[in-house]
């Protein structure tokens, strides 16, 4: 038994190693950014890194998931090639798509239009880290190199950040410097790849990753819908709550949440190809019932500790704003269900369009709350925090008899 899930051990080991990475980086840049930089130059940093994130989960369009149930059922080297060729050309032809998007978008609003040069080398970027064939290596289940390229790649451009930018003149070196971590990380995963797969990509007629594109709709609705909710919940209180501190409550909050949030991906990112390769949903139940007193208890902990981590992230002047993470600490026990409930049992056992379904009711039902909330006129970060916690508890609900009804439908087949 032991032996049988070594990989998934390992995985979670590297997964978390290279979470640990992706949190170490920027706090070495970010406190010497938001000062050389100045409020201006950063400004402009902070609003194109969120407004690359909406363009990067469009051209990664749900690969990292569709790709790596290919990627397990791949008989050969070639057919592993036909596949990387196919995702890498659906991919690229997104890049054009998005940049397109991003270009016209852009042009409406004034901090993108004013520093184009900027966002355009900063899509760039993007588009070189969503060429990345990260699915190649979680379908094997050999993390290491992932991790490994991200740390020398990331490392080189966080170190090189000292080196040429030095104030708010020198801003253009942000986005060409990660232009150059992509390109390392490009050249990197592709050798790896070649390496230790054999892999020799093979190019397709245009059919062919149309129909790859297709297939990943799915996936990427799943991912889009999620970021989509995210963004319109915060659109939503900037609208409604005028208070500037009830707002920055709700941000740290949120920030706080995310930070925990952060540390299941590695069991989640692990096991999902791993569900698809050994179907042993045995082990993901016992997995299940093994995480109950952690995810509990620690639940229960972050709970106890809210004002600490309050006056930890943002200082005494947020100590009155613990309340709302108290009101949205529930968020960390269904969400993580939740995600273990998602890509790695439903995924794994093909019910995607079950799976995406359940992200897009729970999200449309939260929106039609907050939006009947707020024109009644009583909107409140109290409010918009109770309602998240329902959400995640209503998807997480939702996933369960999805489960239910998966594995009974599979137990009468049999």
């Amino acid at each position: 038994m032991k032996t049988k899930h070594k990989t998934f051990y390992s995985n979670v080991v590297w997964q978390y190693g290279l979470q640990l990475i992706k949190y170490v980086m920027p706090l070495l840049t970010l406190p010497y950014l938001t000062r050389v930089l100045e409020p201006e130059g950063y400004a402009v940093y902070a609003y194109v890194v969120s407004f690359m994130t909406f363009a990067q989960t469009f051209v990664e369009f749900g690969f990292n998931l569709s790709g790596t149930k290919q990627v397990v059922e791949v008989r050969d080297a070639r057919e592993l090639g036909r596949v990387t060729g196919s995702i890498t050309q659906a991919r690229l032809a997104l890049c054009v798509v998005a940049g397109v998007a991003c270009a016209i978008v852009g042009a409406f609003i004034p901090i993108m239009r004013d520093n184009a040069l900027y966002a355009c080398l900063a899509y760039i970027a993007v588009c070189g880290r969503a060429l990345a064939p990260d699915f190649l290596f979680q379908g094997k289940e050999r993390m290491a190199p992932i991790t490994v390229r991200y740390f020398v790649s990331k490392g080189t451009s966080t170190a090189l950040t000292f080196v040429f930018v030095h104030s708010v003149a020198d801003i253009l070196w942000v986005p060409v410097l990660d232009i150059a971590a992509s390109a390392i990380a490009l050249a990197w995963s592709f050798s790896a790849a070649r390496k230790m797969f054999g892999l020799k990509i093979e190019w397709v007629a245009p059919h062919v990753y149309l129909k790859e594109l297709a297939r990943s709709g799915y996936y990427c609705l799943s991912n889009m819908s999620s970021t989509a909710f995210s963004g319109f919940t915060t659109l939503l209180i900037g609208v409604a709550i005028k208070d500037p501190a009830q707002i920055s409550y709700w941000s740290l909050s949120m920030t706080a949440i995310g930070a925990v949030q952060s540390l299941y991906s590695p069991i989640i990112n692990s096991l999902y190809p791993h569900m698809v390769a050994q179907s042993d949903f045995g082990f993901a139940k016992r997995l299940a019932f093994i995480s109950v007193p952690f995810v509990f208890g620690g639940t229960a902990l972050f709970f106890a500790l809210s004002e600490f981590i309050m006056l930890v992230l943002g200082g005494t002047e947020y100590l009155p704003g613990a309340y709302v993470l108290r009101l949205v600490t529930p968020v960390l026990v269904f969400s993580f269900y939740g995600m273990f409930f998602g890509w790695p049992v439903l995924g794994a056992v093909g019910r995607v369009k079950e799976l995406t379904a359940t992200t897009l009711v729970s999200s449309v039902a939260s929106i039609v709350v907050l939006v009947a909330v707020t024109a009644a006129g009583m909107a409140s970060v109290a409010v918009f925090a109770v309602v998240r916690s329902l959400t995640e508890a209503f998807m997480c609900a939702l996933r369960l008899n999805e489960c239910r009804k998966a594995f009974r439908i599979k137990k009468g087949r049999l």
